[in-house]
């Protein structure tokens, strides 16, 4: 294959053979039957070690099935023909979810299967297993479960925009919740091509679209949507140009950045759940969300926040901001040094404490008689009071 990423191959008769067969396995119970035996990491997939003791209880048949399509290993031809009806194992080949290596081995091109929310999801298979072959372009972890639990049980009617849908779990649920059509966009090219092959897998894309776009750059300027879901990247994020120049400014800038021209989208009365991952702030409020609130009243928009403080230490944040600013092209590591102390300083500052990172999903709409912001912490902040993160 010429580009430099992996597409799989379309094909909705294969697709649904695939779907057929995963329903017939009781695939998603088997899953959710295990979930009771194993580990799970920080990223919300079981850890490997505790999924492969696991996979000894199963039968045959479903234990090549899960080692395939749930830890990313290779099973011997023998196996593969042993278990896998002959219509299945040749819809996977055809759709390439199935690749016959040198040894004589099937593996997939680094993907698995994940049951959520009543879907079928394909998604890269995550760095932290053994298994990875190469980079997770289609993401999915526990920030995109919480999106997906904070979404309207019924968009009945409504025409909804999904941005960064990533794997297209957002967009795939608001279809089945009954929205008249959904335009998902997803700036990773491999990912787009993976969230339409979900959508045929599980028999939704008749109402849903998926488009490659840098933020809102594929949409047309007369679209307009009644309902919008934004999981932002769940790492911190700061500009790839320039230099924060306030605490507003570090965190999940994608979000910022959306905010300029995404309410010339939204027809009057829309709403919407978005996301802000690991933003610093103090007593369970961060100082971006009070600029993004404060930005969306100006549009007519209240805002809810969910507010539960991150896992993570200043300090881990604070080297994963400077990885990422050492990445940047001709930046060298002295300057990068340079600027992450710069960034340090920013939550020194007396007059904005800062205790912790946050995240965030915010309840937005349009209309209310008065727009404005209402928090409602998930756990109390006294934890971070007792044991404030350090710089």
């Amino acid at each position: 294959m010429s580009r430099d990423y992996y597409a799989v191959k379309i094909d909705h008769a294969s697709l649904t053979t695939l779907r057929k067969y995963l329903d017939e396995m009781m695939y998603s119970l088997m899953d959710f039957r295990m979930s009771f035996h194993v580990e799970m990491s920080s990223l919300g997939f079981p850890t490997i070690q505790s999924l492969r003791a696991a996979l000894r209880q199963l039968d045959a048949a479903h234990r090549v099935l899960f080692r395939l399509f749930r830890i990313g290993e290779s099973v011997d031809d023998e196996s593969i023909r042993t278990v896998l009806p002959t219509n299945v194992l040749e819809a996977l080949v055809q759709s390439e979810l199935l690749i016959q290596d040198e040894a004589n081995e099937w593996r997939t091109p680094s993907l698995l299967i994940v049951p959520a929310e009543g879907l079928y999801l394909l998604v890269g298979i995550p760095p932290i297993y053994s298994t990875a072959r190469r980079a997770c372009n289609t993401g999915f972890d526990v920030s995109s479960s919480i999106v997906a639990r904070s979404l309207p049980v019924s968009l009945v009617g409504l025409r909804v925009l999904d941005i960064c849908s990533g794997s297209g779990i957002q967009a795939l649920l608001c279809a089945r919740r009954g929205a008249d059509s959904v335009v998902g966009l997803e700036l990773n090219e491999e990912a787009v091509f993976t969230a339409r092959a979900n959508a045929v897998l599980n028999h939704l894309d008749d109402r849903v679209e998926f488009r490659q776009s840098d933020k809102l750059a594929a949409l047309d300027a007369s679209e307009r949507f009644d309902f919008v879901v934004c999981n932002t990247p769940s790492a911190p994020m700061i500009s790839q140009t320039g230099e924060p120049s306030c605490l507003e400014q570090i965190g999940n800038i994608v979000l910022l950045d959306l905010l300029e021209q995404l309410p010339r989208h939204l027809q009057p009365g829309a709403r919407g759940v978005v996301s802000a991952w690991r933003s610093f702030g103090f007593e369970s409020r961060t100082y971006q969300l009070t600029a993004i609130a404060s930005q969306l009243a100006n549009e007519g928009f209240s805002t809810a926040a969910y507010i539960d403080q991150a896992p993570n230490t200043i300090e881990s944040l604070m080297r994963g901001l400077q990885t990422e600013i050492e990445r940047r092209p001709g930046m060298d590591r002295a300057a990068a040094r340079v600027m992450a102390s710069r960034l340090r300083e920013q939550l020194q500052q007396p007059e904005k404490p800062v205790d912790g990172a946050y995240n965030q999903l915010l309840f937005i709409e349009h209309g209310q008689n008065e727009a404005d912001l209402s928090v409602y912490p998930l756990f109390s902040a006294s934890r971070a009071q007792q044991n404030p993160a350090t710089t």
